[in-house]
Formats: structure tokens, sequence, C-alpha cells
């Protein structure tokens, strides 16, 4: 560029092809730079020279055409570079520039400060350069000034808090690098001349100009937590300190620094949720938690305490438990609760206990752990409390302790609970010389009850003896279900055997007494065993025992009685445990077999039929008496069994009783009730008539008549199918029972044998002769076949001629002969 183009106007610069808004540019500072004393340059934007002042023209001109010119023409072209790069980088740069003098005694020394220039669009018009020439003094007097302004700015640059300077307008003066990155600018310079509005919200901006408006005033130094809240809602926390900065006595304008605890304040609102959250967890929990100091004063008392015992927590608070305590807790003082937190205190050992409360009638079981609390060193500073609710499960737990020992279906105290009150009653008795007695009372023919009307029904019949036995003693009884149809009666302090016999008698009196179930109308007797301490036995087990040992004495000796414990009865219980031993092994062992007993025809004297009997011959007992075996059999359901094997062998013997006559022989065969509920019993039988090929003509089964009176539907679909198929039903033992004649229509009856107890005094005992009178008579006129068992006498014969019975069986006719035998008699 020519020396003439420093006085260049617009128009020149625009016909140079100078862009226009660079042209303006050049115009408006031109009057600035020809005045200046410093070398100023401009390129436009394709980095090509658009202008040099007077200063920087004389200057190449000094250079012209001397040894210097050389390096004076690098050194420009390193300038024009750098604002190339300047332009490229939109950055200000700052830097020295040193070049050999046109003459020998001068170099020249420049200060150059290069800058883009940009328009309104933000568009790089070009590169303003301006360089200050100080010469060799004024150079080493610049250079110690930038050394210790590049000190400054290192120490503002690395300082880790945030620094500026305001004026009194608050406008930045200056600033470091750390603020101008939460300002979001690139170089500290981008500040200066701007305020908080320029980077911040307007609240906060304000927030900050009125701090500075305060430090200003008042000139006292001010300290504080903000938030530096940007333009765009981010948020950072600062610890600021601000201070006003006086020159010549006169303040003007404002410095502070700022560290950034935005991570500490994070880090303390975490800290304070969390503790916000357990002070929230702690107060929701359903548990009670309570500290104690070392003098046992509550120090700390949720609020779930007030909700638990019914006393508010700020009541308890700083109080120990002896001057406060809820007066809703049952079962522990406020004295006991104390030892016990100053044991846990004293020993370091943790305890649990429960503690029972009732507020508001609700009743409640907490389990209460105490613990020992320690310091950083080990040193026992408390103790803690934590109750929690087990209600729920004291509940369950009391259920279950309930369900343990009491009866599911009466409610009654168990055989383990009788158990453990007995085990007690002894401990007491001989404390204090005392006598007691146990009772073991069994319901007679609950088994039948049971097994022909159903568990629902024997279950109400138990719950109805339960209850009327419960209504009907006082304390001073101990009532028990044993199992089954078993009760057991604990008797504290009796005065007399006479006294015992009398409560015996009333609990028979109360058991005998009807039970009405769903409409009907039941009757059950009682057997009862007694023993007695210390007389009989000093031991639990024995006690039980050898009053069951009279309980069966009572049974045998015809039911509803009461029978005490004697020596004999042990022996007698053994022998029954020993036939029911061998009992056991008395089919496997082919131990079994039948005699028969005729049924005769009493004017004729022809045997019409007869009556199978079984008999047992045992390898270990020898002979056993039916009265012996029969009875183990049906206590033990061996009867099941046995009866099955018995009914098989009548049919066989039928079969051949009956190819052999030339009349109908019918066979009489017993079954227990046990058989009659069998599943598949009547396909049982069926399946055996086939089998033997019996007809079932030949045969009659004789069942009791307590049998009929259940009015099961099953007994009576099962006597209909038997009628249906030939088998002819007999009711045995009539009159020991319940003999409702009624009946005998209801059912396919066909014939009635009259007990042998109504016999055997019918001669000598008139009122046994009216019945029997009676009974014969009101059988014929239903025109059932009637059959007088036990006659042993002519005289008893002619006498139930006389009354029109026509058939019998006893001694007085046969006795009970093996098959071979009966075969030869039929014969003759």
């Amino acid at each position: 560029m020519s020396e003439s183009n420093a006085y260049i106007n617009t128009s020149e610069l625009i016909n140079l092809n100078v862009d226009k808004g660079l042209a303006a540019y050049i115009s408006l500072c031109e009057s600035l730079f020809l005045l200046a004393q410093d070398n100023i340059c401009i390129i436009d934007s394709n980095g090509k020279q658009a202008y040099k002042n007077p200063a920087l023209l004389a200057l190449d001109v000094a250079y012209a055409d001397t040894d210097a010119e050389a390096a004076w023409t690098s050194v420009s072209q390193e300038v024009n570079a750098q604002m190339i790069r300047a332009m490229q980088m939109r950055a200000t740069t700052t830097f020295v520039l040193e070049c050999e003098g046109p003459t020998a005694q001068y170099n020249v020394y420049d200060l150059l400060h290069i800058a883009p220039i940009i328009d309104e669009q933000d568009q790089v018009l070009g590169v303003l350069a301006i360089g200050r020439d100080h010469g060799f003094y004024k150079q080493i007097e610049n250079q110690e000034i930038r050394r210790r302004e590049y000190y400054l700015r290192a120490l503002l640059d690395t300082f880790p808090f945030m620094v500026w300077m305001k004026d009194k307008e608050s406008r930045f003066l200056a600033c470091n690098d750390a603020f101008a990155k939460v300002a979001k600018q690139l170089s500290v310079h981008d500040l200066e001349g701007k305020t908080d509005y320029d980077y911040f919200s307007a609240e906060a901006a304000t927030s900050y100009v009125e701090g500075d408006k305060e430090v200003m005033q008042t000139g006292v130094c001010k300290t504080h937590v903000e938030p530096i809240i940007k333009s765009n809602g981010e948020t950072h926390w600062a610890e600021t300190f601000k201070s006003c900065v006086v020159v010549n006595d006169e303040v003007i304008g404002t410095v502070g620094f700022a560290r950034d605890i935005t991570k500490e304040q994070y880090l303390q609102a975490q800290v304070a949720k969390r503790q916000q959250d357990y002070m929230t967890l702690v107060k929701n929990l359903p548990i009670t938690i309570v500290r104690y100091d070392l003098d046992c004063k509550r120090v700390f008392v949720s609020a779930h305490c007030d909700e638990q015992y019914g006393v508010s927590d700020k009541v308890y608070l700083f109080k120990t438990p002896e001057e406060e305590w809820s007066p809703y807790i049952l079962n522990l003082s406020a004295k006991e609760f104390t030892q016990r937190l100053q044991k846990v205190m004293q020993t370091q050992k943790k305890q649990s206990f429960e503690i029972h409360a009732k507020h508001g009638g609700a009743f409640s079981v907490n389990q209460v752990k105490l613990i020992p609390e320690y310091d950083e060193h080990h040193n026992v500073t408390g103790a803690l409390t934590i109750a929690t609710d087990i209600t729920e499960n004291a509940e369950y737990r009391q259920t279950i302790e309930h369900l343990a020992f009491h009866d599911v279906l009466t409610d009654l105290p168990n055989r383990r609970f009788f158990n453990q009150a007995l085990n007690k009653a002894i401990e007491r008795a001989e404390q204090h010389q005392a006598a007691f007695a146990v009772l073991i009372m069994d319901l007679d023919h609950f088994k039948t009850i049971n097994d022909t009307m159903g568990h629902a029904v024997g279950d109400k019949l138990l719950i109805g003896v339960a209850d009327r036995i419960k209504q009907n003693v006082d304390d001073s009884y101990f009532f028990a279900r044993m199992g089954g149809d078993e009760f057991a009666i604990l008797i504290h302090g009796y005065e007399s055997t006479e006294a015992l016999i009398a409560k015996s008698a009333s609990l028979l009196e109360q058991v005998v007494q009807p039970y009405y179930i769903a409409g009907a109308g039941y009757f059950v007797s009682a057997s009862i065993g007694v023993a007695c301490y210390p007389k009989d036995s000093r031991d639990v087990d024995d006690l039980i025992k050898y009053a069951d040992s009279a309980m069966y004495s009572a049974k045998q000796k015809g039911r509803n009685n009461c029978q005490f414990y004697s020596p004999t009865l042990t022996a007698d219980m053994r022998y029954q445990l020993e036939i029911e031993t061998a009992l056991r092994y008395a089919l496997s062992n082919d131990e079994l077999y039948l005699e028969f007993q005729p049924i005769i025809e009493m004017q004729t004297k022809r045997v019409i039929g007869v009556e199978a009997l079984c008999r047992w011959v045992s390898a270990a007992l020898g002979e056993v008496s039916p009265a012996s075996f029969i009875q183990v059999a049906e206590e033990s359901g061996l009867i099941v069994e046995i009866g099955q094997w018995i009914i098989k062998q009548g049919f066989i013997a039928a079969k051949i009783i009956n190819e052999a006559s030339t009349e109908l022989i019918s066979i009489s065969i017993n079954l227990s009730s046990r058989q009659f509920v069998e599943l598949n019993f009547l396909q049982r039988i069926k399946a055996l008539l086939d089998e033997t090929k019996c007809e079932p003509s030949w045969i009659k089964f004789e069942i009791t008549e307590g049998l009929l009176l259940q009015d099961a539907y099953e007994v009576h679909r099962v006597l209909d199918a038997f009628d249906e198929i030939g088998i002819r039903i007999s009711i045995d033992d009539f009159g020991t029972g319940y003999s409702a004649l009624a009946y005998l229509n209801k059912f396919p009856i066909h014939q009635v044998k009259v007990d042998r107890s109504f016999i055997n005094e019918i001669t000598t005992n008139r009122s046994h002769a009216l019945l029997v009178k009676a009974i014969v008579a009101m059988v014929q006129s239903l025109g059932k076949e009637l059959v007088a068992e036990g006659v042993e006498t002519e005289a008893q014969a002619s006498l139930l001629q006389s009354y029109g019975c026509q058939y019998a069986q006893g001694f007085l006719f046969s006795k009970s002969v093996g098959l071979d035998n009966l075969m030869l008699m039929l014969k003759k």
C-alpha cells in the first residue's frame, strides 16, 4: 500500500474493492488513527491490507533500502499471519514484536494488540492491529509490567475460587477464568463492561447488585451463601465474600470472590433429606423407639409411643420411667423396667421381653428389645428400646397354645392338659397331704351311633355331653376329653368314697338325659371308672390306667354305672390285652371255627334253622370265651375282618346243610354295626354269595335293635337290598335295648328274637312273664316270626307255647355243635 492510502476516503476504499462495512469502519476511525502515535494496520476478510496509518507508513519508509529491510519484511509477514489467525479464531491476542531497527542505535519494540473487527450481524469484516513502539528502556519497563501482569493473571486464573471486580455501577472491570466459565464466556475480557443482568436471571442479578450496594454503603465485608442462577435456570451454590474497593479514600467499586459449594450443598441436602427420611421412617414405622441416657432419662421418643401406650411422646421426653409410666401397661411396673434398663447398661447384654397393654378397650402385646448404646470409644452412653407390636402373632400363639391343650371339637382340655393338671394336683396333694380322684368316663354304645348315624351326629352328641357336664360342675372338677368318646374328670378334695359315688352318680344322671339333634332325640349312657390318690397310686400314668380299668369293669357289669379300681382289675385288663394281641393272629393261625345252635319249632321239635356261633381256641391262651373275645374284637375293630370270615364260613355251611336237607334250614349270622357301615358291604356280601354258591334264602342276618333306632338312610338302603335279594333279617336280643316295636314295620324285618334275660325268669318273675307275653302277642300281630332265646327248662318251653311262641333256641333242645354233629342231628 502506498503512502497516499492513509488519506483515502470511503468511496475510494470501495473503489479499491474494500468491503463497504470495513470501509465505513475505517472512515469512522480515521481521524483517531491519523493522530495516534501507535502503528495501526487493518486487513480485510480476505487477508489483504486495507489500511495503514501515517505512523506505520513512516516506519515502512524508514526501513526502505536499509540492511534491516528484509527483517522488517519478515516481521510484517508474521504480523499479517497473526492477524489472519485472529480473524479465523475470532479472538483477541497480544504479543511483543521485536525487530532490528533501521539504524544500529535503534531497535523496534512493539507491544502489538490484534483484534477482529465484527459488525452488528456478527460478521468478521477484517482485523485491526495496533502496535506501540516503547523504545528500549520503555520496552524494559513494559516487560516488567507485563511480567507482573502475567503473574497476577496466573494468580487469578489458578486461584480455585471465582474472582471479580466491579465498578460503582456493578459493571465488571475484571475477573478470572473460573468466573468466566460460570458465566460461560470464552475470555475474561468478554465480561468487561457487562453486568450481572447479562449472564444471570433478573431475580439473581438484582440480588447480586443489591449486595454490592450494601457493601459499598456500609463498608462492611459481607460473607454469605447464595445461589448463582443462570439465565437458563441452572443453579450453582456459592459461598461469597464481598468487599468495597477504596482508592484514595474513595470507593470505586467492589471486589469479590466465591467458592463453588454446589457439591457441598448437594451433599448437605442429601444428608438433610436422609435425616428427614429417617425421621419420617421412624415416625411412620409401626414400632416404638425410645432412647435412654445413663440416668435412665428418655432423650428420644418416637411418635408411635402415643398410639401404642396412650401417652404423648412429649410427656415422656426427658423423664425416667419412674417419673412417667403408662397406666395402660399391665405386666410390668416402672421400677421393674428401670431395673432391666440399668442391667442392660451395666452388663452390656441385650434383653428381650414382652409388654402387655390395654388401651381404649384394645389389648396389645409388644416385643421389647433393650440394646446398649456406645460412643466412638465403645463406652456405654445409654440404651435403646425397640418395641414391636406382635399382638397378631401373640393371638396366633395363644390360639396355637389353646389348640395344643384343648380338644378342637368340645373345647375341653385335652389329654396333654389333663396330664399337666394331674401332675400339679399330685404336687399340691403331697404338700398338703390331700386326696383326689381320677374318673374316666366312656359313653356306652357310642360307636353304634357314630357308625350308623354318621360322625356329624356323633360329634354333636359329644359336644352336648361336654356342654352338659361343664354347666353342672364346679371348680373342684377338672373336666377333659381324652379322645373319642372318653372323658376324664379330676375331682379335688373329696370327703369320702360315698361322696365320690354320689358325684359319679350325678354325672351319669346328667349324661343319660336326652339329646336333641336336628329335631331327633338321642339317648346315651356312660360308664365311669374311679382311681384315687394316694390310695391306688401316686403316679400319673397309673392313676389314668387304673381308672380306665375300672371304667371297662363298669361296662362289663352292664354299663351306665360306676366302678372303683381294685388290683384284680389290672389282671383283668392284662388278660384283655393278651386276648387282643392273640386275636390278631387267630385268622392267620386258623384258630377260629364255627359251631351251630339249632332253632326248634317247639310243637314238632323240628329244626328250622341254626345260629352260627364263632369259637376260638388260641395257641397261647387256650379256649377263649366268646363273651371275652367278641367284645375285644368290637372295641379293637378286628370284628370287621373276623365278621367277614364268619359270613363266608356261614355261607359255605349253609350250602352244605341245605344241599343235604330236603327242607330249608336257615343259617343265622350275627352282624356287627361296625360291619354294617363298611364301604361296599353289600357288594362284598353279593360277591361271597357268588363265590360260595350260597342261596340268599338260606341266610338270616341278625342285627341289634339299636341299629334300627338310628333310622339312618344307609341302614334302610342296605336292609332293603338284602330283602330284595332274599336274605332275611332278624332282630337279636330284643328287649335289651330301646325296643321300639314301631320300627319293625318301617324296616324289612322277618324275625324277632327275645333276649335270654327275659326267658330266664319267665317262670319265677311275673313282670318278665307278662312282658314276654305282650312281646309275643305284638310280634305275631305284625306278622313276624318270634324266637325265644335261652330256653333251658320244659316249664319255660310250656309257658312260651301257651303264649303262642312257636320257635325257641336253648340248651333244652341243644347246645352249639360242630358242622359234622349238626349234619348227624339233621339226619335223625
